[in-house]
């Protein structure tokens, strides 16, 4: 018999609806294995017990009243740390912002709050949401839940180890350099980076910026539409705003995939990508080719794109730490230092360059999807490192950094392109699935790319892959070993 904790999210909808399961115990049986399992991983990093306890009591009268419910109602969600949520910390991992209480909720926060759901608590992500597992100053480190002794990615990693090892059905993410996508990947989760705007973020410093978005993560691309539906808002203070039909997320169906014509590109002509992976890819492209009706190997010509992301994304950074990279900047980690380097040698030349490189980008890949309906990728280019690699490299950039100035960089040596970098920038939306385990034993996953604003249709062709992967034995979703942390409390 599986737990309530494992079933899925639209499962424990359809439970509430039918009152064949109270909210009030759905979030008794979260708050136990949170309370047994945090303690080991440290995916939830501050808690609203006692809130979310007297919200789950008001979603259950709602119920006993009966009439039409919000989608998400009594549904447990885990949002992460750097998402405003109202009376809780907003830090970023950084003792920079240790005392920031918010006291409003972020634009999607406030839609699932509209949608009924119960929002638990805040997930942890790396300090100043940069760095190569989910660790930081005032939480600790978060650990994979599938081995605690490798990289649990970030910065949306707390949410991924906390969906992984079924602490919460739902949780949210953000995605600037792959934050949504590499987590779900690495924790075998699911995840989608949206089209910019199809959530709506009201406090972006640079509000005309494609490359940082909010959007859903869960672990069924059904449950991924159901969080979808409740988490898309618009606002007229987020010039990228746009609104999509949620009727085909909250009655998810299927694409018919033979019907589709799918373009594969292993490495999108820019990226190493390890043998292992690539060849793993290989597996799951074989697996889903007979299901399809055109699959061939294919790549968008992105141009200098790799480029263009690395003198565009130092941009925000300026702006929110520029003063405190010319005057402190051991405050902030060696790798922002690093990209503000980079960003204070920046020309204006350099970057109107990299905004036109950028454009034809987006237009190439744009071009490329009118002929497909969809382009698919592994979902990581390298292996997780362990964590003792990553002090190494930690170390390697503080030393890096000390050979330079503040304002001075190396252009020569600009960062080696992972398999997220390329389309970050191109606007376009991406969905993560599992599919198995790889050469190593840890979760893959593989990306899907759609349309702009086709992040509907895109959801609709993810749910076909994973139906028709999952009925395939060794691609679906890889769960962890939980058992080194003995039995659950209560």
């Amino acid at each position: 018999m599986t737990e309530i904790t494992g079933l899925s999210a639209t499962e424990l909808r359809d439970r509430i609806a039918r009152r064949d399961l109270s909210p009030v115990d759905l979030l008794a049986a979260v708050r136990r294995r949170v309370e047994w399992l945090n303690p080991h991983l440290n995916a939830f990093v501050e808690m609203r017990w006692e809130q979310a306890e007297a919200e789950a009591g008001a979603a259950e009268a709602q119920v006993a009243r009966g009439g039409e419910l919000p989608p998400l109602l009594g549904l447990p969600v885990g949002v992460k740390e750097s998402t405003d949520v109202e009376g809780l910390h907003t830090t970023q991992g950084s003792e920079i912002y240790a005392d920031n209480i918010v006291m409003k909720d972020a634009a999607g926060v406030a839609a699932l709050r509209r949608a009924g759901a119960l929002i638990i608590g805040k997930t942890n992500v790396p300090e100043l949401l940069q760095g190569l597992t989910s660790r930081n100053t005032i939480y600790g480190l978060t650990r994979n839940a599938h081995d605690p002794e490798l990289s649990c990615l970030g910065s949306s990693g707390g949410s991924a180890v906390a969906l992984s090892a079924d602490m919460v059905p739902l949780a949210t993410g953000s995605d600037m350099g792959g934050s949504i996508r590499g987590p779900a990947a690495g924790n075998g989760t699911v995840g989608l980076r949206p089209s910019p705007g199809l959530v709506a973020r009201e406090g972006s410093p640079i509000g005309f910026e494609v490359a940082s978005v909010t959007g859903p993560m869960a672990r069924s691309v059904r449950d991924l539409m159901l969080l979808t539906a409740g988490m898309m808002c618009t606002s007229h203070l987020d010039p990228l705003s746009w609104r999509a039909d949620s009727a085909p997320l909250l009655a998810p169906r299927p694409a018919g995939l033979r019907g589709l014509r799918v373009a594969v590109s292993a490495d999108l002509g820019c990226v190493k990508v390890e043998a292992g992976i690539r060849a793993r890819f290989e597996e799951v492209v074989a697996a889903l080719a007979p299901d399809v009706g055109t699959l061939e190997w294919a790549t968008p010509d992105l141009g200098p794109i790799v480029r263009a992301f690395n003198i565009l994304r130092p941009l925000s950074y300026l702006v929110a730490f520029g003063e405190i990279h010319d005057t402190a900047p051991e405050r902030l980690t060696p790798e922002k230092n690093v990209d503000l380097r980079r960003g204070h040698a920046t020309t204006a030349a350099m970057i109107a360059e990299a905004q036109r490189d950028q454009t034809r980008a987006f237009r190439a890949l744009a071009s490329f999807l009118q002929e497909w309906d969809v382009l698919i990728t592994p979902g990581a280019s390298q292996p997780l490192m362990s964590l003792a690699e990553i002090d190494r490299r930690d170390a390697a950039l503080r030393a890096d950094n000390a050979r330079f100035g503040p304002r001075d960089y190396d252009f020569s040596r600009l960062p080696a392109p992972s398999i997220y970098t390329p389309l970050t920038w191109t606007a376009h939306p991406v969905a993560t699935i599992p599919t198995g385990r790889g050469v190593n034993g840890m979760p893959f996953g593989i990306n899907r790319i759609g349309r702009h604003q086709g992040d509907v249709r895109l959801l609709e062709i993810a749910l076909a892959f994973e139906e028709a992967l999952g009925a395939s034995p060794g691609f679906g979703r890889p769960l962890p070993d939980l058992g080194r942390y003995g039995s659950p409390v209560g």
